[in-house]
């Protein structure tokens, strides 16, 4: 594996890592990875505000310039959930992944990934991924209680940031490697560990919000789902679990 020349940015506090890296892209190198403590206006997938309490999470995103990648850009949301799952896998069992970019420990979420691109008339010129991971949150709001969780809840320990951050770098620097050599070797990692696989989901099938049941993940990164006799393959939206 090669070794990727990373570029770290460290902030105690910043809007979000994601955005400074899509306002700052073109004074950036490849491969800038930003960490902060503490986000003010943190977001995910449908413009949802991210909670992370100041140090009690790994918060970070990186920018990616390499023609290989955005190439395959439709892989490394699903890449970065195994990434993190790879690494999470360390310290703790049960964990999964929720396509298309969401990665569970006992049915709860730990880890949020959003994939944004930086795109200009003749196409995407750069992309940049955040990911958020929980760490040492004790305590959630009410309404997230049953369904977020961390590390700290899971194994009862507090675990330096600093420390995890070295632990991760070499699972990052395989998904570099694995996205510039287009290898589809993660595929089977998001298949034996797919959180909503035989589970009943709503999703939108032509424009229509409908129940239908989780089958498996495709070569392409797709959903593939089944209702009423029939298979889709779903490859953007939202995807919720049907509460029964």
């Amino acid at each position: 594996m090669n070794k990727c020349d990373f570029t770290i940015l460290n902030f105690d506090s910043i809007d979000s890592t994601s955005t400074y890296l899509k306002r700052t892209y073109k004074e950036q190198k490849d491969l800038t990875m930003v960490f902060a403590s503490y986000q003010t206006m943190g977001h995910g997938r449908m413009k949802r505000v991210w909670v992370s309490p100041k140090g009690e999470s790994l918060l970070f995103s990186i920018l990616f310039k390499n023609k290989n990648i955005i190439d395959n850009f439709s892989s490394l949301s699903l890449l970065g959930a195994v990434t993190v799952f790879r690494f999470l896998s360390k310290y703790v069992s049960n964990v999964s992944i929720k396509w298309p970019n969401d990665v569970y420990v006992n049915n709860k979420k730990i880890c949020g990934i959003l994939l944004e691109s930086i795109s200009y008339s003749e196409g995407i010129e750069a992309l940049v991924i955040g990911i958020g991971i929980n760490i040492n949150t004790k305590n959630y709001p009410s309404e997230l209680i049953n369904k977020a969780t961390s590390l700290y809840l899971e194994t009862n320990k507090i675990f330096d940031l600093e420390v995890l951050k070295d632990d991760l770098r070499p699972f990052l620097e395989e998904m570099v490697n694995l996205i510039i050599n287009n290898d589809k070797g993660y595929l089977e990692i998001v298949r034996n560990y797919n959180y909503l696989k035989n589970k009943v989901v709503k999703a939108i099938i032509n424009e229509k919000e409908e129940e239908v049941v989780v089958l498996d993940i495709n070569d392409d990164n797709t959903l593939l789902v089944k209702k009423d006799n029939k298979t889709y393959s779903l490859s953007m939206g939202e995807v919720t679990l049907h509460e029964l």
